[in-house]
């Protein structure tokens, strides 16, 4: 039983993080100027794709850009990632 709890968890986490990595390339696709500062959700089956950009931090002309998602009957976070874009 343990077992097949763990192998259950781990396509859980696999998933989330193949969402994650899709959701952060679409981000570094699309030009700095249209991505506007703000917090987004989106769902995608089991799971929310969240995200936050910020504008000017740490530095003016930067955006930094929290990605999280997270699994819907616990609403808690799988896997998350913060980064950067500047021109």
């Amino acid at each position: 039983m343990t077992a097949l709890n763990l192998i259950g968890r781990g396509k859980i986490n696999q998933h989330a993080t193949l969402l994650l990595f899709q959701k952060i390339e679409e981000l570094r696709a699309v030009p700095l100027e249209q991505l506007n500062a703000g917090e987004f959700e989106t769902p995608s089956g089991t799971f929310t794709i969240n995200w936050r950009i910020e504008d000017h931090v740490p530095y003016l002309g930067t955006k930094q850009i929290r990605c999280r998602i997270l699994y819907n009957p616990t609403q808690a976070v799988v896997v998350e990632s913060l980064f950067y874009r500047s021109e």
